[in-house]
């Protein structure tokens, strides 16, 4: 096959989605660049010439398409960066969500939306303790307290999640609670 041969076999794809015969599309190529260097146009890359008997283009003409989720939502222990807390409150049991990638503060919304929810009561954080464990059968007098106070939590939440990983169990409810109030 002589090159005038290839250059008429090779099909050319247009914007239009109709692919013409190179010959054809040549001359129209070659008029677009010598009328873009007439008007003080930047010569073209060369991704952007004819080389050969085929155009190259600087992007693919099928983009690649997007990755399908983040790693964050494909991670098979997703279900490891939360936790489920069973926390009694009185005669009211409240299961909250921890994740223990959010800040403490996030918890201590789950919480209350679980307990105005189901008790309530207007809360009052400063007041208010949980008593962690890892079993409920475990006394008071060797759990965990969390103060739920904005500053108290704040402050001792790095240790409250070494604490949770440390006593988690694997199967859910992971940690155990008993919610209590502070008389003043």
């Amino acid at each position: 096959m002589t090159q005038n041969e290839s250059h008429r076999a090779s099909p050319v794809f247009h914007q239009d989605g109709q692919h013409h015969p190179y010959h054809i599309v040549e001359p129209f190529l070659a008029r677009q660049q010598s009328y873009g260097a007439a008007m003080g146009a930047h010569q073209p890359s060369p991704a952007h010439t004819v080389l050969g008997s085929h155009i190259e283009h600087p992007q693919p003409l099928r983009p690649n398409p997007a990755p399908a989720n983040p790693a964050r939502e494909t991670d098979p222990n997703k279900a490891a960066d939360r936790i489920r807390l069973s926390l009694v409150w009185d005669a009211t049991t409240l299961n909250v969500w921890l994740d223990l990638n959010a800040h403490g503060e996030a918890f201590y919304k789950a919480f209350q939306q679980q307990a105005t929810k189901q008790r309530k009561d207007i809360l009052d954080r400063a007041t208010m303790t949980i008593l962690l464990k890892k079993d409920k059968s475990i006394p008071d007098e060797e759990a965990y307290a969390l103060s739920l106070d904005e500053d108290d939590l704040d402050a001792d939440w790095e240790t409250t999640l070494e604490w949770l990983d440390a006593n988690k169990r694997d199967k859910s409810p992971h940690i155990c609670g008993v919610v209590e109030m502070d008389d003043g």
